[in-house]
C-alpha cells in the first residue's frame, strides 16, 4: 500500500527545483547513517526554506538542528523517526513555530552575508578591500508600490507581507511621497506618478483645520483621534510640509499635482503656524528652503530664518566643551538638526549657520563613524554605527548602540551627501558612501539590510540579529539613501 502514498526522484535535482519541492515540504527528513558527514546542502536549504527538520545526529546537523528547529535522533532507528513524524504533525503549532526559528536563523547563511563574512575576515590582511565605492543597488519600486493600496501606504508588514491592521501614518505617507517625487523627477515613470497622488491625497485627507495634519488613521481608514490625542504630531505634520513643498518646486511633475501640493501647504502656512520640536523645525526648514529655491518671498525667508535661529539658540543652550549638539541627547534622524543649518546657509549666507552645521555634524560623525573617532563595538574601522533607539545617548551618559534603524541612516546620508554640495569637501562625499553601505552590510553584524530580491529594507540591526520585517519607514528610508546618490 506504500506505493499509493509514496513517491521516490532517483535525481539529482538543480536549486531551483529543489527549492521547488521544499517549499512544498511541511517536515524535512535528513537520513545519514555517516557520523562524520559534514555538509549536507539539502539540509541548509531545508533550514533556509523556514522547513523543520527530523534528522540523524550526523556532524552537521549536531551543529546546526537544536530543539527550536527541529529533532535530532539516532542512526538506524525507524521508531524514533516514527515518534519524532509524529510528535511534529500532531502539533501544528510546534512545526509551524520551528520552521519560522529555522528561517530567521539561517539568515547569517544566506549568499550576501556569507560574502560579508569572507569580506570581513580577508580585509585582515588586505585593508584596502573595505575601502571605495561599492556598486549601487538598481533602484526599485516594486515593494513601495506593494505596501500601498489605493488609500495609502501600510505602516507595517510581517516579513514582506503588508500589515493592514498597522493602519497607516501621515510619517510614512509624506516619507512615500517624497520617495516618489524624486524617484519620478530622476526616472519619469507612470507608477511613481501615480504612487505620488495617493500619497497626496491621504496628506489632503488628514489636513486639520488649523494647519497641522493628523498623524495615525487605522486600518478602517479612519482617523485614530484618540492616539493622535495621546501622541505629538509635531514631526509628522513638518515632514509633510516638506512633502508638500518637494512636490511643488519640482518642474518635471506635471503642473495639476504640483498645484495640489501647493495649494496644500499654503493653506497651512497661512495658519502661521509655529513648531517647537527640533526635527519639526528642521523639517519645515527644509520645506522653506525648496520655495525659495524658487520663489523669493519675504514672509517666507522671514519664517526660515526665525526656524534657523531657533536651532542655534538650542544649541547654544546645550552645548559644552565636548558636547555640541542641539539637545541633551542624541536619539533619532540626529544628522536633519545640522543639515536643516546648512540649506538655512545656502538661502542665507549666514556664516554661522555654517559654522554650526560643521561643528554638530562633525560632533555626530564622531560618535557615528568609529574611524572618526567614536568608540563602537568591533574596534576603529570604517563602518557606520548609529544611534541605538534602546535608550538612546544621553549627555554625559552611555551611548546605546542597539537598536539601530534605517531612518537614522537614511538622515545621515542626506546631511552628508548636503554638506558636501556645499563645501566640495570629498571627506563628506565618502562618508556619506560609508553609511549607506550600512545597508549593504557593512554594520556591526555584517548583515544585509537591504533585500536586493523585493527591493524592501529590514527594520533595523539588533544586538544578535536583523529584524526581517520590512516595513513602510524602514523600505522608505533605503529608497531617499539610494535616491540621495547621482547614478
Amino acid at each position: 500500500g506504500l506505493s499509493n502514498y509514496v513517491y521516490f526522484y532517483n535525481t539529482y535535482f538543480e536549486v531551483k527545483k529543489l527549492l521547488q519541492f521544499l517549499e512544498a515540504t511541511d517536515i524535512y527528513l535528513s537520513t545519514s547513517l555517516n557520523p562524520n558527514q559534514a555538509v549536507s546542502g539539502t539540509l541548509s536549504y531545508a533550514l533556509g526554506s523556514g522547513r523543520p527538520v527530523i534528522s540523524t545526529a550526523f556532524a552537521q546537523a549536531k551543529q546546526d538542528i537544536t530543539s527550536e528547529v527541529g529533532i535530532l535522533i539516532d542512526f538506524k532507528n525507524p521508531q524514533a523517526f516514527t515518534d519524532a513524524i509524529i510528535k511534529l504533525i500532531s502539533n501544528n503549532e510546534l512545526c509551524l513555530q520551528m520552521g519560522k526559528n529555522a528561517y530567521f536563523r539561517t539568515r547569517h547563511m544566506t549568499l550576501e552575508n556569507v560574502a560579508q563574512s569572507y569580506l570581513k575576515y580577508f580585509s585582515q590582511f588586505a585593508p584596502e578591500l573595505t575601502l571605495g565605492q561599492r556598486k549601487l543597488p538598481p533602484i526599485k519600486l516594486e515593494y513601495l508600490a506593494k505596501l500601498t493600496d489605493n488609500f495609502g501606504i501600510i505602516q507595517f508588514a510581517k516579513l514582506t507581507e503588508p500589515d493592514l491592521s498597522s493602519g497607516y501614518t501621515l510619517d510614512d505617507n509624506a516619507r512615500a511621497l517624497i520617495a516618489a517625487a524624486l524617484h519620478y523627477k530622476k526616472f519619469r515613470t507612470h507608477s511613481a506618478l501615480k504612487l505620488a497622488s495617493i500619497y497626496l491625497n491621504f496628506l489632503y485627507r488628514v489636513a486639520k483645520p488649523d494647519g497641522y495634519f493628523d498623524n495615525y488613521v487605522n486600518s478602517k481608514r479612519a482617523i485614530d483621534k484618540q492616539r493622535n490625542v495621546q501622541e505629538n504630531s509635531e514631526d509628522s505634520s513638518a515632514r509633510a510640509l516638506y512633502a508638500l513643498a518637494l512636490v511643488s518646486t519640482t518642474e518635471q511633475i506635471p503642473k495639476r499635482i504640483r498645484h495640489q501640493a501647493h495649494s496644500l501647504f499654503e493653506q497651512s502656512f497661512r495658519k502661521n503656524i509655529v513648531f517647537s520640536s527640533p526635527r519639526a523645525i528642521a523639517f519645515y526648514i527644509k520645506a522653506l528652503n525648496c520655495l525659495l529655491s524658487k520663489w523669493k518671498e519675504p514672509k517666507t525667508l522671514a519664517v526660515l530664518r526665525s526656524g534657523c535661529e531657533h536651532l542655534i539658540t538650542l544649541y547654544e543652550k546645550s552645548r559644552s566643551l565636548d558636547w555640541e549638539w542641539f539637545e541633551h541627547y542624541l536619539t533619532y534622524s540626529n544628522a536633519i538638526l545640522p543639515e536643516a543649518l546648512l540649506l538655512g546657509y545656502k538661502i542665507t549666507s549666514e556664516r554661522k549657520y555654517l559654522k554650526v552645521s560643521g561643528k554638530t555634524l562633525n560632533f555626530l560623525i564622531g560618535h557615528t563613524f568609529p574611524s572618526q573617532g567614536g568608540p563602537a563595538p568591533g574596534g576603529k574601522d570604517s563602518t557606520y554605527i548609529p544611534i541605538g533607539q534602546s535608550g538612546w545617548f544621553p549627555k554625559g551618559g552611555t551611548r546605546q548602540y542597539f537598536d539601530q534603524q534605517p531612518e537614522d541612516a537614511t538622515a545621515t546620508i542626506q546631511a552628508l551627501n548636503a554638506m558636501f554640495q556645499i563645501t566640495n569637501k570629498e571627506y563628506y562625499k565618502e562618508l556619506a558612501y560609508k553609511a549607506f553601505n550600512w545597508f549593504l552590510g557593512d554594520n556591526v553584524l555584517r548583515q544585509v539590510v537591504y533585500d536586493r530580491t523585493t527591493g524592501g529594507c529590514y527594520d533595523g540591526v539588533g544586538e544578535k540579529s536583523i529584524n526581517l520585517n520590512q516595513g513602510a519607514e524602514s523600505t522608505i528610508s533605503y529608497l531617499l539613501a539610494r535616491l540621495s546618490f547621482k547614478d
